[in-house]
């Protein structure tokens, strides 16, 4: 929506750990980006809940492409190249995975993979519902150099768990071992448009909810939550500006045609990178 930004997701993480648990998963890993507030949120949560574990991670935001860390107790700040990026990771004592590494509308690495330390890369992105990023990663990991993970990259609650990492074991030093020796397996689907179509939707109606509730301060509280600390440094301007352009987002049919336009975009954009991709070879054999 241009210059309104909306949070990617407005789920507590406690309760993406109940909805990981009824999934049938036993172990979640949350990597939002470029905070681990949530993962720490997280795993206080896991805590009080049998049967499953939370690994605490990032998605962090380098010069060249985003990079997750799992694994991790101290967060990394976003911004620095991808090779400094990793070499804090591993002074954790982290892993260091790609996350949809060819997408068509995040920053990937791409073929950056071929030439840093990485230990998985993310072969199946459930958010990623194009019929390009998912398949050129599956190609790229024939090369057996990287342990192949799957993850549902949920900001929703119903997606989580639809796309998943196999691994041998049941506990989250277990992952690490199967991350480790390569003998992970990725598993389930990409979301469908429907679902992704009520993420966009809720996050929209949530935002407005907590502009309405600190424009007539309803929302006074103490909190560290940094989506209500990002609502209440809004003025006045950012506030109607965010409104009226949700309103006209929430509006029928209007997210039934963007979510239209945005497969023939991926369409148009995949068709692109596959022609640049004949014209410079199949580099990550090389």
């Amino acid at each position: 929506m241009g210059v309104l930004r909306f949070p990617e997701s407005v789920s507590d993480p406690a309760d993406v750990v109940k909805k990981a648990k009824s999934a049938g998963m036993d172990v979640v890993c949350i990597t939002d980006h470029n905070s681990m507030r949530g993962a720490e949120v997280a795993a206080q949560a896991a805590a009080q809940i049998n049967g499953i574990e939370v690994v605490k991670g990032e998605e962090i935001t380098t010069a060249e492409g985003e990079v997750i860390a799992l694994f991790i107790e101290e967060e990394i700040p976003a911004g620095l190249s991808a090779v400094e990026t990793i070499s804090r990771i591993r002074e954790q004592d982290g892993l260091v995975i790609a996350p949809h590494p060819f997408s068509l509308h995040c920053p990937c690495l791409k073929q950056r993979i071929d030439h840093l330390d990485l230990d998985g890369i993310e072969v199946l992105n459930g958010g990623h519902i194009d019929d390009y990023s998912n398949a050129e990663a599956e190609r790229a990991a024939m090369s057996e150099r990287w342990a192949m993970l799957g993850g549902s990259d949920s900001h929703y609650l119903k997606t989580v768990g639809y796309a998943y990492t196999n691994f041998e074991g049941s506990t989250a030093e277990d992952l690490r071992r199967s991350i480790l020796s390569k003998t992970t397996s990725a598993g389930g689907i990409q979301i469908p448009m429907t679902d992704a179509i009520a993420w966009s939707m809720q996050v929209v109606y949530r935002s407005d909810v907590l502009i309405l509730r600190s424009a007539f301060g309803l929302d006074r509280g103490e909190t560290d939550d940094p989506i209500v600390l990002k609502v209440r440094g809004m003025n006045g301007a950012q506030r109607f500006g965010a409104l009226f352009g949700s309103l006209v987002y929430l509006t029928p049919p209007i997210p039934f045609l963007a979510a239209m336009t945005s497969r023939q975009l991926f369409r148009k954009w995949a068709l692109h990178e596959r022609t640049d991709a004949t014209r410079m070879g199949p580099i990550w054999h090389q």
